[in-house]
């Protein structure tokens, strides 16, 4: 009896050491699982803050490096694309100065078509202006049926239709319908992982090159410096092409 009741014993013993492990097991599971999760959400903040992060204040410069953000050529082009002048926008769709400027850039480049090319860069502040996120993504849309520009000029023209709208989405498809495109795709597009990653390198590039505010214009790889008419704008654009040649 007595070997019998130090059996039962020991069973209990190792039944009870057995549901200790089995509950610090699960707790150390539990613990690497928000581990990871927490993990997943900071990755996903990092990606989000350098894509859809708006705030004015731009990037610093890494640490103890000789660091210059390099404005690239890369983006919707207009334009002679071999010329020596080469000027490129941070914009927002929903942007009233954006808006303003564009006439303003369509007349310089009108009287230097041979001399400049432009680029224009999605810079959506989406922390103010609700909907230039998903404008840019209708601009970028239409480019895929060959339309961006046709697109990004109805944007800025219709700028108080759709910039306080709660769903702008109806306003777009309508722009789209004008220029003949396919509207299955452009829906389809409008929404696409690959355009908004563009318009996030954009975003980015804006922000490593401490954009502030919008329209920023880069000339030549420089700092534009604001103007305050188109007389002014046209006179720095003109002295650049002179400098170029």
């Amino acid at each position: 009896m007595a070997k019998s009741s130090n059996e039962k014993k020991a069973r209990q013993v190792s039944t009870s050491a057995g549901g200790v492990r089995g509950s610090m097991v699960k707790a150390a599971l539990a613990i690497l699982l928000l581990i990871a999760l927490a993990l997943g959400v900071a990755v996903f903040l990092v990606h989000r803050n350098q894509g859809l992060s708006n705030s004015n204040s731009g990037l610093a410069s890494p640490t103890g490096l000789d660091f210059k953000p390099v404005v690239t050529p890369k983006g919707w082009t207009k334009g002679n694309p071999a010329a020596k002048t080469v000027l490129v926008e941070f914009g927002d769709y929903q942007c009233s100065a954006c808006g303003a400027a564009r006439q303003t850039v369509a007349n310089v480049l009108k009287n230097h078509e041979n001399e400049l090319m432009l680029v224009f860069k999605q810079y959506p502040m989406a922390s103010i202006h609700r909907n230039s996120m998903i404008a840019a993504q209708a601009a970028e849309a239409a480019g895929r049926q060959f339309r961006f520009w046709e697109m990004h000029d109805l944007l800025f023209l219709h700028q108080r239709d759709w910039g306080d709208v709660p769903d702008p989405q109806t306003f777009f498809l309508k722009y789209a319908e004008e220029l003949h495109l396919d509207l299955e795709r452009f829906k389809q597009d409008l929404w696409s992982g690959e355009i908004r990653d563009k318009i996030y390198r954009d975003l980015l590039e804006g922000q490593l090159a401490s954009v502030r505010s919008v329209p920023t214009f880069y000339l030549n790889g420089s700092l534009m410096p604001r103007t305050q008419s188109e007389t002014q704008f046209e006179e720095i654009i003109a002295d650049a092409i002179k400098k170029a040649k």
